[in-house]
């Protein structure tokens, strides 16, 4: 049962913790992970502390005892015993067959001293039976030089296992909980970034076309809804809202200003800066600006497709030198045999 207690303490100790602040844990633990650890951990532990109190209880037998003989054979009770109040020690007991008591004589081996006391305990109690010469049950001895013994029989430790393992897996799912959301805001930021040059070139064009900022933002939306992807793009989805946001009257600066923090990139944060400026001072420049932007998010979208080429031409490395194994083998192998053939 201890077991139990000390994995409920450190269960809700660390969600505890976690919760005070005292223990960061960024990029692997949040407010969803912790909830679905706890709920594992705690559900695992509940179950497994039921089949403790089931089956997982010690049973200590009382003075005299006797287990009942088999019909159809000898058989072994695995049993603990304590002599004299020390730790309970396994000793495998030894119950013979109904019909007959007789035991074959093992040759002497070189024993231990733990298996010395074994095998003196196995010879008491084969004296005490023969003493009791009861032919349907087998009993086990009360005193062994004058030293008292107590034995017993330890419970299912089936529960204690569940729960640990419980516990175990409650931190394999908070992590894999933990990497699957570091790997959606990895997929997320590349998709924002590769999303950025075609952006803010569109919103350009549109302003130098006579257009004003709220007005280029509308149409993207209403563009975008029209032909919506089944996946969705992260930088147009905050396009609708922030366009949702000025309907329903927020200032259009404060709106800017949380679209470029919904994003999370810098170029987005650029980019809602110029805005806020504009409205802020009414910059004459905010077209050549964006220009310049659009320009220097295009040859950052092209220096990133030139690395992930690279990086695309350098997982194909391996494949292809295992290819190349595969042609040599299949042309030098025929000749090899030939050749010593």
């Amino acid at each position: 049962m201890w077991v139990h207690i000390i994995l409920f303490v450190l269960t809700f100790g660390i969600v505890l913790v976690w919760k005070a602040g005292w223990i960061r844990l960024d990029g692997i633990a949040d407010r969803q992970s912790m909830r679905l650890f706890l709920l594992v951990a705690v559900c695992g532990n509940l179950l497994g502390m039921a089949l403790t109190m089931t089956d997982g209880k010690d049973v200590v037998y009382q003075e005299g005892h006797r287990m009942e003989k088999n019909l159809d054979g000898a058989y072994t009770e695995e049993l603990e015993v304590s002599v004299d109040g020390r730790k309970p020690q396994k000793f495998d007991v030894e119950i013979p067959e109904k019909e007959t008591e007789e035991t074959e004589v093992e040759p002497e081996q070189e024993v231990n001293e733990t298996e010395q006391k074994q095998k003196e305990l196995r010879e008491i109690i084969e004296e005490y039976n023969q003493q009791k010469q009861d032919p349907d049950y087998y009993y086990l001895p009360d005193q062994w030089d004058g030293q008292k013994l107590i034995w017993q029989k330890s419970g299912d430790r089936t529960g204690s296992l569940l729960a640990s393992l419980a516990f175990f897996a409650a931190f394999v799912v908070m992590l894999k909980k933990a990497k699957e959301q570091q790997e959606e805001m990895t997929k997320r930021a590349e998709q924002l970034l590769m999303d950025y040059p075609s952006l803010i070139m569109k919103f350009t064009l549109l302003i130098q076309a006579g257009m004003t900022a709220r007005k280029v933002f509308q149409k993207m939306s209403t563009d975008y809804m029209r032909n919506r992807p089944k996946t969705g793009r992260y930088a147009y989805e905050a396009i609708i809202i922030m366009c949702h946001e000025m309907d329903s009257g927020i200032a259009e600066l404060e709106a800017y200003r949380r679209f470029g923090e919904r994003c999370g990139q810098m170029k987005y944060k650029t980019f809602s800066t110029i805005l806020i400026q504009n409205l802020q001072k009414g910059s004459h420049r905010m077209a050549d600006l964006l220009e310049k932007e659009a320009l220097e998010a295009w040859d950052e979208r092209k220096r990133k497709a030139r690395v992930l080429g690279e990086t695309a031409a350098t997982k194909l490395l391996v494949p292809m030198v295992m290819m190349l194994a595969v042609v040599m083998a299949i042309i030098m192998i025929p000749a090899f045999l030939s050749f010593y053939g």
